[in-house]
């Protein structure tokens, strides 16, 4: 499970390179729906609390 949260934050940053409009407009522009903003906004909140929390661990068992 641990290993794989750098792919969930690669794969956040793919999906915004993909249907975010900072890269111009390709050819077939991708249009998000609601439940992708969802998904997305859902995903860096939980790798943020993940990592928050992880960080406050290591730092309350550090002597």
């Amino acid at each position: 499970m641990l290993g794989n949260r750098q792919s969930v934050v690669n794969h956040l940053g793919a999906i915004r390179n993909k249907i975010g409009d900072a890269h111009g407009r390709g050819r077939r522009p991708v249009k998000p729906k609601p439940r992708h903003a969802e998904l997305a906004v859902n995903l860096a909140g939980t790798m943020a609390s993940f990592l928050v929390s992880t960080w406050k661990e290591r730092s309350d068992s550090s002597p």
